[in-house]
């Protein structure tokens, strides 16, 4: 009778290799969109030399756009696209040990018979 080998399950998540992928792909488009945003709202920001008066006040406005109490919409974009960055890592270091994992399992893994 053959025995069989049960381990608990670990802390982490699982890894399926090519949804690994296929989400750090994914992950890598919405970063690239987020910094076209940044860029759009960075240039959206600057002082827009309109004239004086009411055309200086839109000016104004504009250059303001995306301000609130907590910062501007280009600081939180670019926080944002840092925690995609560190979320592609940690898909990237659990890809890496599921290989590493699999590797070492199939060394140790003897085809005896067959049928």
């Amino acid at each position: 009778m053959a025995e069989v080998d049960v381990r608990e399950p670990s802390d982490g998540f699982a890894v399926a290799p090519e949804l690994a992928a296929e989400t750090f792909a994914k992950l890598s488009e919405v970063q690239d969109a987020v910094g076209r945003m940044v860029r759009r709202v960075n240039v959206l920001g600057r002082s827009v030399p309109l004239g004086d008066g009411y055309a200086k006040e839109i000016g104004d406005f504009m250059a303001r756009y995306g301000i609130d109490d907590t910062g501007c919409a280009a600081e939180s974009l670019t926080r944002f696209g840092q925690e995609i960055e560190l979320l592609k890592e940690r898909i990237d270091t659990a890809l890496r040990r599921y290989e590493e994992q699999d590797r070492a399992a199939s060394d140790g893994v003897d085809c005896v018979g067959g049928g």
